[in-house]
């Protein structure tokens, strides 16, 4: 009986001192997402400042699409001309996303999604954002970023119309 109790006293005290598992991943994904919101945020504001502190240096970023002729187009961009391309000047910027997958190990990060893109509030293209990011100094960059780009075939977004 005095050994049920003692067992007994350990779970107890196990569980009331160490923290659960899934509350670090948890606040890890919210950090992650708001890293992923804040690239979206430079995009639309056209903040070179704000994607270079988001992002590492030495990234690199690769877009792939089909064109008219149906081939394969893939687009790659180091950590510089990403920042280049996004100069003050230019169209209206929107990217959106829905429903994404987070998968975190340690000090990395998968982010994937579904989004929709618009150039000066039309329609432009979908498509898969897959980010990879690392933890440093107890935030996360992105490291590397891939994309399709759509033209056809796109499903509605449950976001509805942009704002």
């Amino acid at each position: 009986m005095q050994t049920h109790t003692l067992l007994k006293s350990l779970v107890l005290i196990l569980l009331l001192t160490s923290k659960p598992a899934f509350a670090q991943s948890t606040a890890d994904e919210d950090a992650i997402l708001d890293t992923v919101d804040q690239f979206f945020t430079a995009l639309a504001e056209r903040n070179r400042q704000l994607l270079a502190s988001i992002s590492m240096q030495g990234s690199l970023n690769i877009s792939t699409s089909i064109n008219t002729g149906g081939d394969q187009r893939i687009r790659i961009q180091n950590y510089a001309q990403l920042l280049n391309n996004l100069s003050s000047d230019g169209p209206a910027l929107l990217e959106r996303y829905w429903d994404p997958t987070v998968l975190i190990q340690r000090d990395i990060a998968v982010f994937w999604a579904p989004y929709d893109f618009h150039v000066n509030g039309e329609f432009s293209h979908c498509g898969i954002d897959s980010f990879q990011l690392i933890k440093r100094d107890e935030r996360w960059l992105l490291t590397n970023l891939s994309w399709t780009v759509e033209r056809t075939g796109c499903a509605e977004s449950p976001l509805g119309p942009p704002t």
